[in-house]
């Protein structure tokens, strides 16, 4: 098989695309995965799937031709998405922070409409889990926690080396966690993890300080007119603003509650730490960490590692091709289109389940 892998790295491509509250990527991939090139552009939810798809489409026909591939060897085709979804149909399923519009939107059946080849769609959270597993810093690691700290909170959860993704494909939801507090969430509940910790929540709260006058640091910034960003709470705590303090150590504490409980139930080995949360400095992280050794048991956290990574351009996008990747490979997937060179749309008519 693993020959058989190699020699079959270059016969074709895959294309990926992978979407967060900030931009939407798009990109081509090789068979092992490697990526070959990427576009990006603002998320822009609020014009539909139809519209981001029309993007994803004309860019992923400029690559091709700048990269001169037919469009003949384009094996499959991996999203991630924002929202809940079923893997085996490619259908959005719910999301608290997609409109209506993108539910039950058939992205299996408007991608294989532009291309002759299967389509797998999943969460963002789960490709970004699935690219540190295959290619970043939990590579063979069997068990671990994807932290996604960002404008939103989410996690991609591995077991046993595999992607957990639960019965709607809404494993991983540890941002709608409720922790307290009447702060409303895009899900409608209040008290959620995000709605209270998440990066939205603290520029909200940021903004409000730099307003009523509680931060000069932020009342500086919007008199400026500078758009505030989760990177400026990390510099506000370093310039000794009391705001900035408050917030990023409440943050910090509040999903280390959150994850101390999560940790609990799946005792993984590796917490990873990923989005702008991630990297507001060492006070997030050392109240994060408090409290996840503080709401753990602590045999569990024993020999927990907690380790920090950057997210770049291509981290999503990685994680997509894996997860093409895994599909086609599957022994009988690969029944199924063996004799013919490579998989096509017709895959899915025949019936091919993921797992």
């Amino acid at each position: 098989m693993i020959l058989f892998l190699i020699s079959y790295a270059s016969a074709g491509v895959i294309l990926v695309g992978f979407a967060n509250l900030k931009h939407f990527y798009v990109g081509v991939a090789d068979l092992s995965g490697h990526l070959l090139a990427s576009r990006n552009r603002p998320s822009d939810f609020s014009a539909g799937p139809g519209d981001a798809f029309a993007f994803a489409e004309s860019s992923w026909e400029s690559m091709l031709t700048e990269l001169d591939i037919d469009r003949r060897k384009v094996w499959g085709v991996g999203i991630g998405l924002p929202a809940h979804s079923n893997l085996a149909t490619a259908t959005l399923i719910d999301s608290p922070s997609l409109p209506t519009s993108w539910i039950g939107y058939p992205v299996r059946e408007a991608l294989s409409s532009m291309f002759d080849a299967p389509v797998w769609l999943d969460t963002s959270d789960n490709m970004l889990a699935l690219a540190e597993m295959r290619a970043g810093v939990t590579k063979g690691q069997r068990d671990f926690i994807y932290l996604n700290a960002d404008l939103a909170i989410g996690c991609g959860v591995v077991s046993d080396a595999r992607v957990i993704r639960g019965a709607q494909g809404a494993a991983g939801n540890i941002g709608h966690i409720t922790v307290g507090g009447d702060e409303l969430c895009r899900c409608g509940r209040r008290g959620c993890l995000e709605a209270v910790a998440g990066g939205e929540a603290l520029l909200r709260a940021a903004v409000a300080a730099g307003r009523n006058g509680d931060s000069a640091y932020f009342a500086r910034l919007q008199e400026d007119g500078t758009p505030l960003q989760v990177s400026h709470l990390g510099e506000g705590v370093r310039y000794g603003d009391e705001t900035s303090q408050r917030l990023v150590a409440m943050s910090g504490m509040t999903i280390g509650r959150a994850l101390g409980a999560t940790i609990n139930v799946l005792n993984p080995a590796v917490i990873v730490a990923g989005g702008s949360l991630s990297h507001l400095g060492d006070l997030f992280l050392a109240s994060m960490r408090q409290a996840i050794y503080g709401h753990s048991l602590p045999f569990v956290t024993r020999d927990l590692g907690i380790v920090v990574v950057q997210q770049t351009e291509g981290s999503g996008l990685v994680g997509a091709a894996q997860m093409v990747i895994d599909q086609i490979f599957l022994p009988r997937c690969l029944a199924k289109w063996i004799s013919v060179g490579q998989p096509t749309s017709a895959l899915h008519r025949l019936g091919e389940a993921s797992n």
